[in-house]
């Protein structure tokens, strides 16, 4: 069980002082060994209670982040750093391998809050953005009867996460074992997207009907409005003091409301198409959004003006997010591009590169600020660090997180999970690194000095002929089966019937093996039908 081993002590001990905590500290080296393993007398009494009864045991995974909260709560003031992600590059300008400790360190891990402090992860103070990046794969939930999930949203403290799929479903998932709690109906239409007020006390969502809906945080109906004429509504967001909200929509409007009187107050125009993104500065009365005319703009929600716009895309804004310091904006777009705005001059500080598809989905670092993560249309997962000693270039890679384009992402709020919902039907939750292992951390160019040309992402084309429907599949299993084989991206271009592949040489090598022998095989297969048809009708005397 991938759970974090150290079992916290009570409330008690925290009052009583150290000696209580190293008393449960005792205890615990008491049961066990270093690595986890049961003494002598423990094991004798399994023994004797194995052989009265049968043996039961479930093991289920879970990330408890209970444990490493009361350590760093007990610890942050006077420990130092047991734990360093990475190492920075030498003077020769290479980079060093990764420093793993050993597995029996899990325990000791602290939370990405105290390690901004200077914690169990920093010391002296030093922030190590790196332990946001979080490329371990805790779990994949799927419900039955499953559809696209189009957003999610932790509920306030973090305890579980809320799905909002396709069907217009509601389904509840526990945060720390990631198990199944409630599935409901909540919209006649597919979610759009879901967003809480700030003092956590109500829930909005909307589907793409143009219906918004206010929901209590027992997710009990409070009230539901209708607008957009009826178009799909994209985005909502909450004012700072809650009192107000905005929506989007595919109407080209962007319309503040009155949360207390259920009305709408200002409906602002001046895009020319889509309205895909939008959202409330964090503590002005300014407004960000994104269109499918490739702008950005901002808003003043008091007289309704249009304060400035943004020119720097050229293809659809999908998403806007603005930074907690309130100074800093990302967009993303269709164009494969993340920019940074710095809007005290409104200027952009960066263009991000790192995608080869659409970007879908972007979300802030909860506790370090110039962290984000960001989903694109293939599926690709990319954690970025930017800032004063940030870069331009992704941090952490995770190449293959989901099959198809992952439209949401939400970080827990103490900031050590990510939750990822995708158009595959799947929610991923990601965890950090594991002591001990390096998953996720070869693809993000830290382990190796030079850059290797067999890591090299090429893009390469098959004929396909009249066997397009062989490869996909029914329902893309085929090639959805082949992409998770080859750790690759496939896709079918049914217009001019051949296979565009992306990956390495050796994976586009191996995939056009396998294509060509599925080919072959369907080909002669064909071949032995007509041959097998054709002596039938000869030796029945219907020859023609």
């Amino acid at each position: 069980m991938n759970s974090l081993d150290f079992c916290p002590p009570t409330s008690d001990s925290i009052v009583n002082g150290n000696s209580n905590l190293n008393t449960s500290k005792r205890s615990f080296l008491n049961r066990s060994n270093d690595f986890g393993e049961p003494d002598a007398a423990t094991n004798s009494n399994n023994d004797t209670r194995n052989n009265t009864e049968p043996s039961t045991e479930l093991k289920r995974r879970c990330i408890d982040f209970h444990s490493p909260a009361v350590i760093d709560l007990s610890t942050r003031l006077y420990r130092k750093s047991n734990r360093r992600s990475h190492v920075r590059p030498g003077g020769s300008g290479g980079a060093y391998p990764y420093l793993q400790c050993h597995t029996a360190y899990l325990k000791w891990m602290g939370m990405p809050l105290g390690d901004v402090g200077g914690g169990m992860g920093g010391s002296c103070g030093e922030v190590l953005p790196s332990m946001a990046f979080l490329t371990y794969l805790a779990h994949v939930t799927r419900a039955k009867n499953s559809s696209p999930v189009m957003c999610l949203s932790w509920t306030p403290g973090g305890r579980r996460l809320l799905t909002g799929n396709q069907e217009g479903e509601f389904t509840l998932w526990d945060g720390t074992n990631f198990s199944f709690e409630l599935i409901m109906s909540a919209h006649d239409k597919s979610f759009r997207c879901m967003a809480w007020s700030h003092n956590q006390n109500y829930l909005l969502t909307s589907d793409s009907g143009g219906n918004i809906k206010y929901w209590s945080p027992s997710i009990a109906p409070v009230q539901s409005l209708d607008s957009h004429d009826g178009q799909a509504i994209q985005a909502l967001n909450f004012s700072p003091a809650d009192t107000k909200f905005v929506s989007c929509g595919d109407d080209a409007t962007v319309r503040v409301w009155d949360w207390g009187r259920h009305t709408e107050e200002l409906v602002l125009e001046g895009h020319g198409w889509d309205v895909k993104c939008v959202q409330w500065h964090p503590r002005s009365s300014v407004i960000c959004s994104g269109s499918k005319d490739n702008l950005v703009k901002l808003w003043d929600p008091r007289t309704g003006s249009c304060l400035s716009t943004l020119y720097g895309h050229k293809n659809t804004v999908t998403k806007v997010a603005w930074n907690d310091n309130g100074n800093w904006l990302l967009t993303a777009s269709r164009d494969q591009l993340i920019k940074l705005y710095d809007i005290r001059a409104m200027r952009e500080l960066c263009s991000l590169k790192g995608h080869h598809k659409e970007v879908t989905s972007i979300a802030w670092h909860p506790v370090y600020e110039t962290v984000f993560a960001s989903g694109g249309m293939d599926g690709t997962l990319i954690y970025w660090n930017i800032g004063p000693k940030g870069t331009e270039e992704p941090a952490s890679r995770i190449p293959f997180a989901h099959d198809m384009a992952i439209w949401d992402m939400k970080w827990h709020p103490v900031g050590h999970l990510l939750a990822t919902g995708s158009n595959d039907r799947q929610t991923k939750f990601w965890a950090r690194n594991r002591p001990g292992t390096k998953q996720g951390l070869d693809d993000d160019g830290l382990d190796c000095a030079d850059g290797s040309a067999d890591n090299e992402i090429l893009h390469a084309e098959m004929e396909l002929g009249n066997h397009v429907g062989i490869v996909i599949g029914r329902r893309g299993a085929t090639i959805i089966a082949m992409q998770r084989q080859t750790k690759t991206k496939m896709h079918v271009d049914q217009i001019r019937r051949v296979l565009q592949i992306e990956g390495t040489a050796m994976q586009i090598e191996v995939v056009k093996k396998r294509v060509g022998a599925l080919l072959e095989r369907v080909s002669s297969d064909n071949n032995e039908e007509r041959n097998g048809v054709g002596a039938g009708f000869g030796q029945y005397g219907y020859g023609l």
